[in-house]
């Protein structure tokens, strides 16, 4: 399949004399805080490496294929076209010669496809075993405010692995790369489906990225187009995911 990308007029490809070219203007950037920075220096701080058992947590959560992240950022003028060309119902771009499905995500990320659903908490959610471990988790930190930099921080410190750092890591990585969060603020929603640390390997991860990759992105183009508001908006879904199976499903001549 031949990569298609925003086109450019073909004057501009011929045009005989040199001229300036805003390429900003002409290939837009997406705006968004989804970025793969934190966890590329999380896992490869050299001031305070990961630990066997901190390593040993992630592969046992299923989340192993994370610590070959080699990227700090996705590019940003094709993420912006990516998530301009998504169609988020039927799941797709090219207008409809590239799929977006739950297995490409897993064979471009790896990460668990297995049989139970992630469910996220309501608003108002009163179900004890929920509140009891969204209690926990904000005791780590002292309010109930918890911005996504906090979890970063924390996750370093804690070297023995075990249940607090598996759901910081998973609450982290949804928060900062492969959920649904506009702003900086941690998404604790997720804590529903973590009661359990022992079965975060029995979900399936790659249908969640895909609900909130197809959920985000009609937000984003509603905002983005709807209102003319171009380039201002800023979209909190999986870029990463979205771009990764792109490039892996596409051949380029």
């Amino acid at each position: 399949m031949k990569r298609s990308t925003p086109a450019s007029s073909t004057s501009e490809v011929c045009e005989p004399t040199k001229k300036k070219r805003n390429y900003k203007e002409r290939l837009p950037v997406l705006r968004t805080r989804m970025s793969p920075a934190g966890l590329y220096h999380f896992l490869h701080n050299e001031d305070s490496p990961l630990s066997e058992k901190q390593i040993q947590a992630i592969q046992e959560m299923g989340f192993g294929s994370l610590l070959l992240l080699q990227i700090k950022k996705v590019p940003g003028s094709l993420a912006y076209w990516l998530v301009s060309n998504y169609d988020p119902i039927k799941g797709c771009v090219l207008d409809g010669k590239l799929p977006i499905l739950e297995e490409d995500i897993y064979l471009s990320l790896g990460l668990p496809m297995g049989p139970n659903v992630v469910i996220e908490a309501s608003n108002g959610d009163k179900c004890p075993v929920s509140l009891s471990v969204l209690e926990k988790f904000k005791s780590q930190f002292g309010n109930d405010s918890i911005d996504v930099k906090d979890i970063l921080a924390k996750l370093p410190t804690q070297k023995e692995g075990g249940d607090d750092f598996k759901r910081n890591f998973i609450i982290y990585i949804f928060s900062a790369l492969l959920g649904g969060v506009v702003g900086n603020q941690a998404s604790l929603k997720l804590l529903k489906s973590l009661a359990n640390t022992d079965s975060i390997s029995d979900f399936n991860w790659c249908n969640f990225i895909k609900r909130k990759l197809a959920n985000q992105v009609q937000s984003w183009q509603k905002e983005e187009f709807e209102t003319k508001q171009l380039k201002e908006n800023w979209f909190g879904g999986p870029i990463m995911a979205l771009v990764f199976v792109y490039l892996d499903r596409c051949v380029f001549k």
